[in-house]
C-alpha cells in the first residue's frame, strides 16, 4: 500500500514538474516574441526617420504634414499637429500693406486660436493673363504673430544658382535680437541605395533644438513629410517655428524635387 502511494506521489510530482517546466518554456517563448516585436517596431520607426536631438525627441511628437492641392495660384492648404494654414493667397492676388505684389501670403493658426501672419516677397514676374509667378532673386519672408505683434522675424532664402537646391549657408533667420540656425539631418537608407535615405533639417536657437522638418522620407513613401515642434519652448517660438517650416515648404515647391545642402 505504501509502495503504491509513493509511486502515485512520484508520478504526480513528475507530472506537475513537467507542467511547470512547460509553462516556463511557453512564458519564455512569449516574452522572447514580445521583445522581438517591440525591438523591430522601434527599429522600423527609426529607419524611416531623420535623426533628431534627444531633447527634441523627448519634448515633441512626430506629426505628418498634410498638404492640400498644390497649384500656382496660391499656397497649398497645410495641416500638421495643432497647426493649420488659412487665408492663402498667391503671387497674382497677394499684396503688402503698400499694395505692392507679394510672392505669397497666408496665416498659420494653432489650437488656441493664435495666428502667425506670413508674407513672402521677392522680385517677381507675373505673365499677363496667367497666375504663374517667376521668382527673380532671393526670397524674403516676414513673420509676425498675434501673441507678440512687435516680434518680427525675417527669413532670407536663396536657391543655389542653376540648381533647385537651397544652401543652408544662404539661409538667415532673425528677429534682430535672436538668430535661428539650421542643420541638415540625413537618416539611414531605407533601401540599398543612398537615394532612399530620409532627409530633413533641424532648427536651433542658442544651441537648443526648436523643431525639425523631414521633407523627404525615402523608399516607397518618399513623398511623406513630417515635422517636430518642441513643446519645451514658449507658445510664441512654437508658432514662429511652425510658420518658418511652412514658409520653407512653399518656397521650396513642397520639396518634390528640391533639397537642402550644406
Amino acid at each position: 500500500m505504501k509502495c503504491l502511494f509513493l509511486t502515485s506521489l512520484t508520478m504526480t510530482y513528475f507530472r506537475d514538474s513537467n507542467v511547470f517546466i512547460m509553462k516556463v518554456k511557453l512564458l519564455t517563448i512569449f516574452l522572447s516574441l514580445s521583445l522581438t516585436v517591440l525591438f523591430n517596431t522601434h527599429i522600423s520607426a527609426q529607419k524611416d526617420q531623420i535623426p533628431i536631438e534627444p531633447s527634441l525627441d523627448q519634448h515633441s511628437e512626430r506629426q505628418l504634414i498634410k498638404i492640400g492641392m498644390i497649384t500656382a495660384s496660391k499656397p497649398a492648404k497645410l495641416k500638421f499637429g495643432v497647426f493649420s494654414s488659412d487665408n492663402r493667397k498667391g503671387g497674382s492676388t497677394a499684396k503688402d500693406e503698400n499694395n505692392k505684389p507679394l510672392l505669397f501670403s497666408f496665416d498659420l493658426l494653432n489650437a488656441s486660436g493664435e495666428k502667425a501672419s506670413i508674407e513672402g516677397a521677392t522680385n517677381i514676374d507675373i505673365k499677363e493673363g496667367s497666375t504663374e509667378v517667376e521668382i527673380k532673386g532671393d526670397v524674403s519672408i516676414y513673420i509676425t504673430t498675434s501673441i507678440d505683434q512687435d516680434d518680427l522675424w525675417v527669413l532670407l532664402m536663396a536657391k543655389t544658382p542653376e540648381t533647385k537646391e537651397f544652401s543652408l549657408k544662404n539661409i538667415f533667420l532673425t528677429n534682430g535680437t535672436d538668430e535661428i540656425t539650421f542643420k541638415n539631418s540625413i537618416g539611414e537608407p531605407t533601401g540599398k541605395s543612398e537615394v532612399t535615405a530620409p532627409k530633413g533639417i533641424i532648427a536651433y536657437i542658442n544651441g537648443n533644438p526648436l523643431g525639425a522638418m523631414q521633407y523627404y522620407s525615402g523608399g516607397s513613401f518618399s513623398y511623406k513629410k513630417f515635422i517636430w515642434i518642441s513643446k519645451s519652448m514658449d507658445e510664441q517660438l512654437q508658432l514662429v517655428t511652425a510658420a518658418v517650416f511652412s514658409s520653407m515648404l512653399e518656397v521650396g515647391d513642397y520639396f518634390i524635387d528640391t533639397e537642402f545642402v550644406d
